[in-house]
């Protein structure tokens, strides 16, 4: 009996070390880890392929005394949890929206202000350079360290009622969004109704008429197939997301000084790796839905009027002000 006890025991420790973070060994007199990082994405999503990439770098830059489980599709959690895991030690890396990060940090939310930039490349010079630093000194006085800024995209709005070619087409829709107070506050501003929920229901709520659209990446669009309950597909680019790659500032500060540059090297690389698989399957994303049976595209090319029935969502946060200053000096 006393045998099969331990045996038990044994077994339920196991299974604990598998969901804990950072599971450490010492091997040689170096630190040997291994850590978690969970992400939202499907298996052929970027965030995948980035994830991937960045196991394998980091596993080669600490010389094999760090090694990357990579959990896709939100097996370990999403959103806030997701990141209310990294804090608890839970989970030692969430690749994360900034909708959900801003709740923890709020300067992340100047990011996902209302077109706020209008290409990836113009996003990825702010987010490298002084902007993005700050924000990165901003989330470490929060106790959280950003690896990267990885992309989401510009997203688009999907819907059973109708297509969104200008403001007036979103006065009265019910529309699924992040819960994020600059997304509520965008899509009240335009007149819709926004629905916050997690994208794990957004498919059956489409279904079911929960709610009239949704808006999300091209990829993520695809990837959770909205196409398939939504007949209209609106490219309104109105908004720009980051995707970060998020540490607790406490586990980094855990490593060597080597294992640090290890971690950064690593998350750079890879986070320009998954930058151009994200932007290779740009055109492709616009392909599969001109292809999809039964859904109508449409493009908007002229967003100034978006663009000015937007210019109160600017004014509700002030608090971005020194923020926005430093994002459009370094365009």
């Amino acid at each position: 009996m006393k045998k099969k006890l331990m045996l038990i025991a044994l077994m339920c420790a196991v299974v604990s070390l598998a969901f804990a973070g950072g599971k450490a060994e010492s091997a040689g007199g170096v630190k040997s880890v291994n850590l978690s990082l969970n992400h939202v994405g499907a298996t052929d999503h970027p965030y995948q392929a980035g994830s991937v990439k960045f196991a394998e770098l980091l596993k080669q830059y600490s010389g094999g005394s760090i090694t990357v489980d990579v959990f896709p599709a939100s097996q370990i959690a999403s959103g806030a949890k997701a990141i209310e895991y990294v804090q608890a030690g839970t989970l030692d890396i969430a690749l994360e929206s900034t909708m959900a990060f801003s709740n923890f940090v709020k300067g992340i939310g100047v990011l996902d202000l209302p077109f706020l930039f209008s290409n990836k490349q113009q996003a990825f010079k702010v987010i490298d350079g002084p902007a993005g630093k700050k924000l990165n000194e901003i989330a470490e006085s929060k106790g959280f360290k950003v690896l990267g800024w990885w992309d989401n995209g510009f997203r688009s709005i999907t819907s059973t009622k109708g297509p969104v070619e200008k403001p007036s087409d979103l006065v009265g829709l019910k529309i699924r969004t992040p819960e994020s107070k600059v997304f509520l506050t965008t899509f009240q501003t335009l007149g819709a109704i926004p629905t916050p929920m997690a994208v794990s229901e957004v498919f059956s709520a489409l279904q079911l008429g929960t709610v009239d659209a949704a808006e999300n990446s091209d990829s993520n669009n695809i990837k959770n197939k909205f196409i398939e309950v939504c007949p209209y597909y609106s490219a309104t680019k109105h908004i720009y997301t980051f995707e970060p790659l998020i540490m607790s500032l406490d586990k980094f500060n855990s490593f060597s000084p080597e294992q640090q540059k290890a971690i950064l090297k690593a998350a750079k690389e890879a986070g320009d790796f998954q930058r151009s698989t994200s932007l290779a399957l740009d055109e492709t994303n616009m392909k599969t839905v001109r292809a999809a049976d039964g859904v109508k595209l449409n493009i908007v090319e002229d967003v100034s009027e978006f663009q000015a029935a937007c210019e109160p969502v600017y004014k509700a946060f002030p608090e971005f002000k020194d923020l926005l200053a430093l994002i459009n000096s370094n365009r």
